[in-house]
C-alpha cells in the first residue's frame, strides 16, 4: 500500500511539473503573439553591469514608455499598439525587472535608474524624444527631465510617484499598519495586490495569473531589495517640478488605490505647462 501512495505522489508531482512547464510555454505563447500584433519586436543592449531587454517598433519620433514597480516592458503592449503607427515606440524593461538582468551590489534608487535609463538612451542612438511613466516609471521619468531636460519633447506621467499625496491610499494606510503589498509570499497577498492595482481587473486568459503569481514568489527578494532603494526617493518631487518646462500630460484613475487622485494638483499647481485627464471608475 505504501508503494501504491508513494507511485500516486510521484505522478501527482509529474503532472504538476508538466502543468508548470505548459503554463509557462503558454505564458510565453501569448506574449509573443501580443508583441506581433502590436509591431514590437524584441531587442536587447547592456549598460554596465546589466543587460537590457526592451521592445522597439514603428517609424516616427520616438516614445519612450517606461514601467511601474515589480511590471515590466510587456505592461504596456496594448498601449502602444494604439500608438506605434504613427511613431517609433521604445518599451524598456528597467535594470532588475523582467528579462534584464539583476546585479546585487547595484543601486536602483531613482536617480540610478535615471542614470541607467540614460545609458540606455545612448546605447540606441535617441537623441530626444517623448517620455511616458507609469507610478515608479513617472518618478524615474521625472528625475530623468529633471537632469536631462534637452533630450525630452514632452512628458506623461500616468498615476505617477512623487509627491506625498494630502489623502492617504489604500496602500499608504496599510503601510502604515506595517503591511507592505509587493512584499509577496503567498497567493493571499498576491491577490491582494491584484485586488488593490486595479479598481475592475481585467479577465487574465489562463495562465497569465499563474504565472505572474509564480515570478513574484520567485522575484521577491529582488523587488524587496529594490523597493527599499526605491523608496529612498519615490516622494520629495515637489521641490524640483517648477524647473521642468517642456509640456507635461497627466493621466490618473480616479478610484486608485496605490497612488491617490489627491496628488493631482500638486503636480498640476507645480508644473509649467500641464493638460491633464482623470478618467472615471479607473485605477
Amino acid at each position: 500500500m505504501n508503494g501504491f501512495n508513494n507511485f500516486i505522489v510521484l505522478l501527482a508531482c509529474i503532472f504538476m511539473a508538466g502543468c508548470t512547464c505548459i503554463e509557462k510555454k503558454m505564458f510565453n505563447t501569448e506574449i509573443a503573439i501580443e508583441r506581433y500584433l502590436s509591431g514590437l519586436h524584441l531587442k536587447t543592449t547592456s549598460i554596465d553591469e546589466h543587460g537590457i531587454y526592451y521592445l522597439e517598433g514603428g517609424e516616427g519620433e520616438t516614445v519612450m514608455l517606461v514601467h511601474g514597480f515589480t511590471a515590466d516592458k510587456d505592461s504596456w503592449i496594448r498601449f502602444a499598439k494604439s500608438i506605434i503607427g504613427h511613431n517609433h515606440v521604445v518599451i524598456v524593461d528597467l535594470p532588475g525587472h523582467g528579462q534584464s538582468t539583476y546585479c546585487k551590489q547595484c543601486s536602483y534608487s531613482i536617480t540610478s535608474q535615471a542614470q541607467y535609463l540614460k545609458q540606455i538612451v545612448d546605447n540606441l542612438g535617441i537623441d530626444q524624444m517623448h517620455l511616458a511613466g507609469n507610478s515608479m516609471g513617472g518618478r524615474i521619468s521625472l528625475a530623468f527631465t529633471h537632469k536631462y531636460q534637452h533630450r525630452v519633447k514632452s512628458l506623461a506621467l500616468f498615476n505617477s510617484a512623487g509627491v506625498d499625496a494630502p489623502n492617504p491610499s489604500e496602500f499608504n494606510k496599510l503601510l502604515e499598519q506595517g503591511k507592505n503589498l509587493f512584499d509577496i509570499k503567498s497567493k493571499k497577498d498576491f491577490d491582494l495586490l491584484m485586488a488593490l492595482s486595479m479598481s475592475s481587473p481585467p479577465f487574465l486568459p489562463w495562465p497569465v495569473k499563474s504565472i505572474k503569481y509564480q515570478q513574484y514568489l520567485a522575484r521577491n527578494t529582488i523587488n524587496q531589495k529594490i523597493y527599499n532603494d526605491i523608496t529612498q526617493e519615490l516622494w520629495g518631487v515637489k521641490d524640483i517640478l517648477h524647473t521642468i518646462q517642456v509640456p507635461v500630460f497627466i493621466l490618473w484613475g480616479k478610484e486608485d488605490k496605490l497612488i491617490d487622485v489627491s496628488c493631482v494638483p500638486i503636480f498640476e499647481n507645480n508644473l509649467a505647462n500641464t493638460k491633464t485627464v482623470i478618467l472615471e471608475n479607473t485605477g
